[in-house]
């Protein structure tokens, strides 16, 4: 990196500081009324306009020397500090920013004309004669005679022997490698409790081979002529004289020296096992730790440029906005960061069209012409948080209630009695594509496709989108994604005899209390942990499966307190089963409902876990959670029993967890032939889910045959099957199969609405 790299590095922090205290100081005015510290104030726009000099940026330093002249004109009384000069301010510390960002990172050049003629005509109207002179040895108008921001970067790189350009697909490729590596790591660990097993195994055999030896090497005589109570007692002295003729003797002692040799050499590899385990363990975990921090950039190398996109469209509506962009230090993957920024502008889009009003209306609600937005980042655990504020107007429940009554969402009573209706569900509405509250369509708003797509990109990051009115006025969008998508700390559950994994950042503690601990707080089940209040409910019940029977107060309930929010939740499970970092196949690449899981991940023997969405899986405020266990008199509900036809044990494994998920008893068949011998045998299914392709006997001949046989001919089937093609689906209709879905399109909804329509 050159030096005039590292100034601009420098200049870059710096202006940044003198820009958000000027802000910070006419906002602070606006709001109390007081003057702002105009010393202070000049003095920053004169650190500006040295500094900018000092790293070459001409038009930086021309827009500096006149807001320098504009608040000396202040201080001395001749020119007032009313809305419209501070609107001109706002727009040139805007345009300071922008140029910055330009000369940085590139992009389109920055129009400055009209910013100079704004502080010209503040100028002059404050003198009445001609604006103040820009610096006289500096020409203001040079970009062209500077070499491109890119150009100066392929420069910068070739005098730095310190970085090196590699493909992002490499780097991809490389980061999916490390991620991959770690589990196969921890999957060495299953070895490790094989080899103690064989251990265990060895020194039991050790101890009867020892007592043997005893008796044989005893030789005590006993009478041979002994009857049979005599045989046991007779049996030691005749073993060793039987051994001796046949000369196994030697045999034996060959056969005692190998087996102390295999238990030496068990022993020996098991702590090899051990060591061995332990350096793949920290040289494995070292490489992925590596290849995150690789990916990991601060928010500002992605997001920088989102201040003067806001800006530009504001303006481009008549609206006046003032960004604020904080907390762009925090480092995040960078591919998460790159796939945040259209989520990010939609939003903003939709708080400039919808929630902030004009100058003029802001001024007769006594607001400030200027609205303002934040966007503030953070990082909370291992999850990175944006949150977008504005102070518009807020949400226009009235409008959203009608609309939603409009396209049938809610009902007429619903929407008589909407003022009660929990802000958590009134917000739902929004996210439903179409779903518009706007008069008119217009370039930035109408079509009600901004808020969905920003959810739906959220969601395939893994992550969860909300939207809530500020206290101060305003609407508040919040987004929560992981920090990296190479892996993720998972806390794993038992539940119904099915591992569901939890996100860690969703986790706040684990814990065991005895149903009797639990006490009613408005007829929901509660704990107390510390000072909070917080309610309990089933895993399963929350899931549709059957809570389970109370247990006894010996054993108590394992409870996992989670977090959505400001909210707590209790959730019982059946056991804690282990916590572990592995990586997460999002939601939407296996068809699963994005709303209650975030994906899957592979466990030890090879199936999936589906993990879970708990910010989706969270009760809305106000609803009757159920409970978190059954009295063990109370009947087990029916539920509608399914027989799951599959060769993959990921296919089945991932039907039977969803199926399962929604209440319903699987059963599993690994071809047809086995399911069809299992309903020879009598099982009674309600409903048959088959793969097509499967060894021994395919999905085609099993559903001929289920058609073809009188008792079995009405239970409903659903073909499940990556063969696409017309002839095969026209064949599978043919044969009787009640619906068909193509793997490669599989989604857990139309599978669920196929089984509710049959069932």
């Amino acid at each position: 990196m050159d030096i005039r790299q590292r100034l601009l590095a420098a200049f870059d922090l710096e202006h940044k500081d003198h820009l958000a205290a000027i802000r910070n100081a006419l906002r602070d005015a606006e709001a109390t009324g007081d003057a702002p510290d105009l010393v202070d104030i000049h003095r920053r726009a004169h650190s500006l306009k040295g500094a900018a000099r000092a790293v070459d940026l001409p038009e930086v330093e021309a827009i500096s020397h006149r807001l320098e002249a504009a608040f000396i004109a202040v201080q001395k009384g001749e020119l007032p500090l009313d809305p419209a000069s501070v609107g001109v301010v706002r727009r040139s510390l805007d345009a300071i920013e922008d140029l910055v960002a330009w000369s940085l990172q590139g992009g389109d050049a920055v129009e400055t004309a009209g910013v100079l003629a704004d502080l010209d005509a503040l100028a002059a109207g404050r003198s009445g004669g001609a604006a103040p002179p820009p610096p006289a040895t500096r020409p203001v108008a040079r970009t062209a005679a500077r070499p491109a921001p890119a150009q100066r970067d392929r420069a910068a790189d070739a005098d730095s022997a310190a970085l090196v350009r590699i493909a992002a697909q490499g780097l991809e490729r490389l980061s999916e490698t490390a991620s991959a590596l770690l589990p196969e790591v921890e999957a060495q660990a299953g070895l490790g409790e094989q080899l103690r097993t064989m251990r265990r195994e060895w020194r039991a055999l050790d101890r009867a081979w020892r007592h043997l030896r005893v008796q044989i090497g005893r030789g005590v005589r006993a009478d041979a002529a002994a009857g049979a109570d005599g045989l046991a007692d007779a049996l030691p002295s005749a073993l060793p004289r039987a051994l001796d003729a046949r000369g196994a003797l030697p045999a034996l002692m060959a056969f005692e020296r190998r087996f102390r040799a295999l238990g030496g050499a068990l022993d020996s590899a098991h702590r090899s096992h051990d060591r061995l385990l332990w350096s793949m363990r920290r040289w494995g975990g070292g490489l992925q730790q590596d290849m995150r921090r690789l990916r990991m950039l601060p928010a500002e190398n992605q997001l920088s440029g989102l201040g003067r996109m806001v800006r530009d469209i504001s303006r481009a509506e008549g609206k006046e906005v003032e960004v604020d962009v904080r907390g762009l230090e925090v480092e995040a993957d960078r591919t998460v960061l790159q796939r945040l920024k259209d989520p990010i502008l939609h939003i903003a889009r939709n708080a400039i069209s919808h929630g902030i009003e004009t100058p003029a209306e802001r001024l007769a609600l006594g607001k400030r012409p200027a609205a303002r937005v934040t966007i503030a980042a953070s990082v909370e655990g291992s999850r990175l948080r944006l949150r977008i504020e504005d102070d518009g107007r807020g949400l226009d429940r009235a409008a959203i209630l009608r609309k939603a009554a409009e396209r049938g969402l809610i009902d007429a009573d619903e929407l008589s009695a909407g003022e009660e209706m929990p802000q958590e569900r009134l917000t739902e509405f929004l996210f439903h594509p179409g779903f518009s509250t706007a008069a008119r369509t217009t370039e930035l708003a109408g079509r009600g496709m901004g808020l969905a797509i920003a959810r739906r990109e959220v969601e395939r990051l893994q992550g969860n989108l909300t939207i809530a009115d500020r206290a101060d006025g305003g609407t508040a969008v919040t987004i929560e994604v992981p920090l990296s998508l190479l892996s993720q700390r998972l806390v794993f559950v038992l539940v119904q005899d099915q591992t569901l994994a939890i996100p860690s950042a969703d986790v706040v503690r684990l814990r065991t209390a005895s149903a009797q601990s639990l006490f009613s707080g408005t007829g929901t089940p509660m704990t107390r942990i510390g000072e909070e209040e917080i309610p309990v409910t089933s895993l399963a019940a929350l899931l549709g499966m059957e809570a389970p029977v109370v247990p006894s107060a010996e054993r108590g309930l394992s409870l996992v307190v989670v977090r959505a929010g400001d909210r707590r939740l209790a959730l019982a499970v059946d056991r804690f089963v282990a916590t572990r970092e592995t990586v997460v196949t999002a939601a939407e690449e296996t068809g699963l409902d994005s709303g209650r899981y975030l994906g899957t991940v592979l466990m030890d023997d090879g199936g999936p876990a589906l993990v879970l969405n708990i910010p989706g899986l969270m009760p809305l405020p106000g609803s009757t959670l159920p409970p978190p266990a059954r009295p063990a008199e109370e009947a087990t509900p029916a539920r509608a029993h399914i027989l799951v036809v599959d060769d993959s044990i990921t296919t089945r494994t991932l039907e039977k967890s969803i199926l399962e998920a929604h209440g319903y008893r699987v059963t599993l068949c690994v071809d047809g032939r086995e399911a069809l011998e299992r309903l020879s045998e009598g099982m009674e299914v309600g409903l048959i889910i088959s793969d097509v392709e499967m060894p021994r006997m395919d999905g085609f001949a099993l559903l001929q045959a289920v058609k073809a046989d009188k008792r079995l001919e009405e239970i409903p089937v659903i073909l499940v099957t990556s063969r696409a093609s017309d002839e095969d689906r026209e064949r599978g209709l043919r044969l009787g199969a009640d619906a068909y879905i193509v793997k490669t399109r599989f989604d857990q909804n139309e599978l669920l609405a196929g089984i509710r329509r049959l069932l």
